[in-house]
């Protein structure tokens, strides 16, 4: 008994040791590309716990919201960060948990600016993004039962939920945000590219005029 519990060598950080049992912590791949998509799987794994028990739907209900709320937080500052680079503003997402006010910041600042999408399916995309912002404006309502102080209540005002149709239409949000990263890495591939031609034009005509 006494060996399962902490002793005084024990260190809860510590660097690693072990291919097999590392994380590479500071990966100088895009950060937030990193994080999201670790909120996404570890959602989508939690619901493949669920299924088939009665007790993990009651218990991992509330991690398996937190981890799609994060993923849509994060992935939506990224896509922030990526359409402000790819039109050139010097801009930065603003420090905020509210997912309607970030997508709104992307669809108006950003989205309209680059490409055309029909508007129905924006419209449709902000619904769904507006329901999941109510539910939990501030991504506190499904990591603790209760309010803060001094006047404490429940943190949640629904009394169930049909998870497997949250899975259905949290899926629906996913492809969006996948296609707007995958549709704003293309384009900034091609700006610099487009960019690395005309230097090497301009790098070219300089060396066959004697400079």
């Amino acid at each position: 008994m006494l060996e399962d519990l902490p002793n005084e060598n024990d260190e809860l950080f510590r660097e690693e040791t072990n291919l097999e049992h590392g994380a590479w912590l500071k990966n100088p791949a895009n950060k937030f590309f990193l994080y999201s998509e670790g909120y996404k799987e570890a959602g989508s794994r939690l619901y493949e716990m669920c299924t088939g028990s009665r007790f993990h739907w009651n218990t991992m209900v509330y991690p398996l919201i937190f981890c799609y709320r994060q993923y849509c937080e994060l992935r939506l500052k990224e896509l922030i960060i990526m359409g402000y680079k790819y039109l050139d503003e010097k801009k930065d997402f603003r420090d905020e948990h509210d997912l309607l006010k970030l997508w709104k910041v992307y669809r108006t600042e950003i989205l309209l600016k680059i490409e055309t999408i029909d508007k129905k399916t924006l419209d449709n995309v902000e619904r769904v993004i507006s329901q999941f912002n109510n539910e939990d404006p501030k991504s506190m309502n499904f990591r603790y039962p209760v309010t803060r102080g001094p006047n404490r209540q429940e943190s949640l005002s629904r009394a169930t939920l049909d998870v497997a149709n949250f899975k259905k239409i949290i899926d629906k949000l996913i492809t969006f945000f996948e296609w707007q990263w995958d549709m704003l890495s293309h384009y900034e591939d091609m700006k610099s590219e487009v960019i690395s031609f005309m230097l090497s034009e301009m790098y070219s005509g300089m060396h066959y005029d004697g400079y």
